[in-house]
């Protein structure tokens, strides 16, 4: 059984991840380029504007598309908690 505790704790785990790969820190490349092409994009429009407020808005962009396409991103879930 999942708590909410080990849910919030894997949210948690991914914004992490998608952090540093906004910033460039890790690498990911996925079979699916729909998630490449937002990875990328992400990436060029936190280095164009390295504020806080710009990293929430692509972690938060990053999140909603993990959220909508969740049923076919469960083999990028997992190798992205890896990294």
């Amino acid at each position: 059984m999942i708590t909410k505790g080990d849910m919030h704790m894997e949210l948690l785990e991914l914004d992490l991840v998608f952090e540093k790969l906004i910033k460039k820190q890790a690498k990911y490349e996925s079979n699916l380029l729909g998630l490449n092409l937002l990875i990328s994009r992400l990436q060029r429009q936190y280095s164009a504007n390295q504020t806080p407020e710009e990293l929430e808005r692509c972690i938060g962009e990053m999140k909603a598309f993990f959220d909508k396409f969740n049923a076919i991103l469960k083999s990028d879930i997992e190798a992205l908690r890896s990294l």
